[in-house]
């Protein structure tokens, strides 16, 4: 009875291995190269660091496989890959062939800018602080060398009131970001990572359930969301076709913008915006696509001067 426990956990073991391997087969590895700054007053350590926020972020995806960038940076020094800590192109082409992987990243943040500014009033004054942060990165195909995808993304915080997104990512400590930085940067990186599931991987998130008083969103901290995330919901309409016949997608259509009330691992839950439309217009499979305050707020008002038309007429 013993050997027959003995041989069905071994089995189990080996079913498992099998099957994890089967599932790493299938997954695109993707290597990333340290992320640079071009952004005056970011260091080279604090864009590692956001760097590295990027890289556990992509590391939930289901489709993604990420090498490690101490693992690349080993095997880079190994062979004589980097010059004063960085690469060339033809160096990063050459050791995503040494790593096997089918993609490398490289990114850099482009920009993190604080303004200041002051109203006065008759005996008082009021000071508003503006964050903004910009990172780039590209995809490169190890195979033809070609660049594939560029994503330019910016994030934005202030402390004028009206607030600002929340998310479920966290730089580390001691990188000496202030809390509105902090916050800038993890819009960006978030929007980022999506365009990267999205685009690359496949993943979508969407609508999955609704209730009319609240949404169901199969995407939660494993992609980074946190209450306060704004998102644009779409439907899909007829699919676009180019010259040559080939699918270009569907037409999406804006019918609402949430906010997330509240995220678990891997879903959250959503309400729409005051005047930023309807439930009843809003179904299962819908597509979800994150966006601004900025932008919500240009929908809202948009829906609100429809109204007023619409009862003008009436």
């Amino acid at each position: 009875m013993r050997k027959i426990i003995l041989l069905l956990f071994i089995a189990a073991l080996l079913s498992s291995s099998f099957s994890a391997e089967a599932q790493d087969k299938n997954m695109l590895r993707l290597g990333m190269i340290k992320f640079t700054t071009k952004a005056k007053g970011v260091t080279e350590e604090q864009a590692a660091a956001i760097g590295d926020i990027f890289a556990r972020t992509l590391a939930n995806s289901k489709s993604l496989m990420i090498v490690e960038r101490e693992r690349i940076e080993e095997i880079a020094n190994e062979h004589h890959l980097t010059k004063a800590g960085r690469f060339e192109d033809d160096d990063v082409i050459e050791l995503g062939k040494l790593i096997t992987c089918k993609y490398m990243l490289l990114g850099a943040v482009t920009n993190l800018e604080k303004k200041t500014s002051t109203t006065d009033f008759w005996l008082l004054s009021e000071t508003h602080q503006d964050v903004s942060a910009t990172i780039d990165i590209r995809i490169v195909d190890v195979e033809t060398s070609k660049v594939i995808m560029t994503f330019s993304e910016s994030g934005s915080s202030s402390r004028k009131g009206d607030g600002f997104n929340f998310y479920g990512i966290k730089i580390d400590k001691g990188k000496q970001f202030e809390g509105l930085e902090e916050s800038a940067i993890a819009e960006a990186v978030f929007r980022l990572s999506f365009n990267i599931r999205e685009e690359l991987a496949g993943e979508h998130i969407q609508v999955i359930n609704n209730t009319r008083k609240e949404l169901t969103l199969n995407a939660g901290e494993n992609w980074g969301i946190g209450p306060g995330v704004l998102f644009n919901i779409y439907s899909e309409g007829e699919e676009v076709k180019n010259l040559d016949g080939s699918s270009m997608g569907r037409k999406l259509t804006l019918v609402a913008v949430v906010k997330v009330t509240d995220a678990q691992k891997d879903f959250c839950y959503a309400e729409v915006m005051k005047d930023g439309g309807n439930y009843s217009s809003i179904h299962k499979g819908y597509k979800a696509q994150p966006t601004t305050l900025k932008e919500a707020n240009k929908f809202i008002q948009e829906n609100r001067a429809a109204k007023k038309n619409r009862k003008k007429k009436s």
